[in-house]
């Protein structure tokens, strides 16, 4: 495959990562709707938010992450919502794979069929966040994004000039798996580059 190819599929997997964390943060309610406006993409309508600092801090999380995807060292995206003391409310995580799965996808040379599955997806995620409990209205109710690497590309993407603004930290230990349910929002998704599968972990401490 070409660099540009590559390219382009990151651009859609980045594309992907950025509506689904404004979706997210407006279904979910952690920001008044005032800040949102609505956009097109694969042909529906999502809500993306003006706020500038929130942008920035998405804009910022997501150019590392596009650096890591393109070295293959990025293993999940996380947005966590969490409680004052950063107690876990909710995990959505984005799990990727470089497996180089055969699939219909890689032929796909415009993503058409995988913009295809995103809309999808995109147009179940209400219903399937109404299986969540109300988070309610609160201001001690916050977000973060975390992104999982591995110790030699965190210590490497840490030394780089382009992305001194995004915090990286060492990840602490999580709640475990019997501490949490598991609901599916995107089946797994195959392009020549990466898979990627998407799901929501709420926890029952919260």
């Amino acid at each position: 495959m070409s660099s540009a190819a590559d390219k382009r599929e990151i651009d859609v997997i980045i594309e992907m990562m950025e509506i689904y964390i404004n979706s997210i943060l407006y279904k979910r309610k952690l920001y008044p709707e005032a800040i949102f406006r609505i956009r097109k993409a694969y042909n529906i309508p999502v809500y993306i938010s003006i706020y500038s600092a929130l942008n920035n801090y998405i804009a910022q999380t997501l150019k590392a992450a596009r650096e890591l995807i393109k070295t293959r060292k990025m293993r999940r995206l996380e947005v966590i919502i969490f409680k004052e003391q950063e107690t876990p409310l909710e995990s959505y995580v984005f799990d990727l794979n470089y497996n180089g799965v055969a699939s219909a996808l890689e032929n796909d040379e415009n993503l058409s069929a995988f913009e295809e599955e995103l809309r999808k997806s995109l147009l179940s995620l209400d219903a399937r966040m109404k299986d969540l409990k109300k988070l309610g209205e609160s201001a001690d109710i916050k977000f973060k994004i975390m992104l999982h690497t591995t110790k030699l590309a965190y210590v490497k993407i840490g030394n780089d000039a382009r992305l001194q603004s995004f915090p990286f930290v060492e990840e602490k230990p999580v709640h475990g798996a019997d501490e949490m349910s598991k609901i599916e929002l995107l089946p797994v998704l195959q392009t020549s580059c990466v898979g990627v599968n998407v799901f929501v972990e709420e926890y029952s401490a919260a």
